[in-house]
């Protein structure tokens, strides 16, 4: 993904994290995914269309807790999308793999049986433990973080059951939705030719979650994207789809457990993104 043209102030104009805190890492990979790393990654109750892969980088446990009370202990673990959850993760350098809906892989996240989450062997993603001290601290290359992205994609689907693939319009469907977001029910049914039940039901099993879902994603989408300019939060939420700031605001910190104007203080996350000439090494702030 092209980085946006008005990009945050170099890493080296900007003051040090307050207290001599390390800072947080975003590394936006386009629209498929991005990776967010550091040690203070603990939440209240978070719900998000991603799919999300946690990975303690230094093999210290990490807790979960479902909205009903079922806490899981693990160094490695997938959420799948729209499972609710909360995080205990203070003092451990984590990092947090989102894959989204647009990601190849998705489909199988998302064919997780049962609601919930899936504690995964640690030492399977051991070949990668130099890389993800790295990126904790802010060290590595976007490209290394491009890299470690689908290698441990692909390991976490390796120890997940397998699924079904996807309807084989499936792709079209994602495509034509990201070229204009706001087709409705009906406007699908009759591109494609069926009937609103069919195009329902279709769409639900290629993607993941209902069409609805599926445009509150693409809002999301679209309003990352917008976060890391100099433009203010207002502007970003107009741009987004949103009635006004506050909106956004409660809406980013239902999805992510931090607020929007937190995720781009530079003081307190640098992001990684790629230029506009497609040189990957940068860091926004």
């Amino acid at each position: 993904m092209p980085r946006p043209t008005e990009s945050l102030a170099p890493v080296s104009s900007l003051p040090d994290s307050p207290s001599g805190l390390v800072r947080d890492c975003s590394y936006v990979l386009g629209y498929y995914g991005f990776i967010h790393t550091g040690l203070r990654l603990s939440s209240g109750m978070t719900v998000r269309h991603s799919a999300v892969l946690l990975v303690s980088a230094d093999y210290t446990p990490f807790e979960v807790t479902l909205r009903g009370g079922k806490t899981v202990n693990a160094q490695a673990l997938v959420v799948p999308p729209l499972v609710a959850r909360t995080l205990s993760a203070d003092g451990v350098p984590l990092l947090s793999f989102n894959i989204f809906p647009s990601h190849r892989a998705f489909h199988i996240f998302c064919a997780m049986h049962h609601p919930g989450v899936v504690a995964l062997d640690r030492h399977a993603f051991n070949q990668l433990d130099d890389v993800l001290d790295a990126m904790v601290k802010g060290d590595a290359s976007f490209k290394q973080a491009e890299k470690v992205f689908e290698l441990a994609v692909a390991e976490a689907t390796r120890q997940l059951p397998p699924a079904l693939a996807p309807d084989p319009k499936a792709l079209d469907l994602i495509r034509l939705l990201d070229e204009n977001p706001k087709l409705s029910l009906d406007e699908l049914a009759r591109l494609f030719g069926r009937s609103n039940a069919a195009m329902s039901r279709m769409f639900s099993q290629a993607v993941g979650m209902s069409l609805r879902d599926y445009q509150s994603w693409l809002r999301q989408r679209r309003m990352y994207h917008l976060l890391y300019t100099h433009r203010s939060l207002t502007d970003v939420a107009h741009d987004a789809g949103y009635a006004d700031s506050p909106q956004f605001s409660r809406t980013f910190s239902r999805w992510y457990g931090k607020s929007p104007s937190f995720s781009r203080d530079p003081r307190f996350v640098r992001v990684f993104m790629r230029d506009d000439d497609g040189a990957p090494d940068q860091d926004a702030g």
